[in-house]
């Protein structure tokens, strides 16, 4: 009986499965390409903290709790996985003006404003909690 490693996806696998997605249902099964990211954000351990960036959310589906829903599951999915134990906390580079976003997702602000490309940031901070 073969094994199988059911986990989140590597940017690589994700590249891969939808790939194989469209193959198999699109291509060969001729079913319509119905399915669209509208959101997305990604995770890198740095030390004791899970940093969240590139969160977005496209223009026409902002406004509709999309953003608060994927930093959730990301919470849920940091506090539960066993890949992220030695994380603490979570780290985000807020763009300034969208620092209120984050305030509203529990997150809290710390230290100096930075540039980032001509763009004011600040970092913010969660902990994770874990039951």
């Amino acid at each position: 009986m073969s094994t199988y490693l059911i986990h989140p996806a590597s940017d690589a696998e994700l590249k891969e499965a939808i790939a194989l997605r469209i193959h198999v249902f699109v291509d060969i099964q001729k079913f319509p390409l119905d399915e669209e990211v509208i959101g997305t954000l990604r995770v890198v351990t740095v030390g004791e903290d899970a940093k969240i960036g590139r969160v977005v959310v496209a223009p026409e589906y902002q406004g509709r709790g999309l953003g608060k829903r994927l930093l959730d599951e990301v919470e849920v999915h940091l506090a539960a996985s066993g890949e992220f134990t030695q994380c603490k906390r979570m780290k985000l580079g807020s763009q300034y003006d969208k620092r209120g976003f984050y305030e509203k997702c529990g997150y809290q602000a710390q230290g100096d404003i930075y540039d980032e490309l001509g763009c004011p940031h600040i970092w913010m901070y969660k902990t994770i909690e874990r039951k």
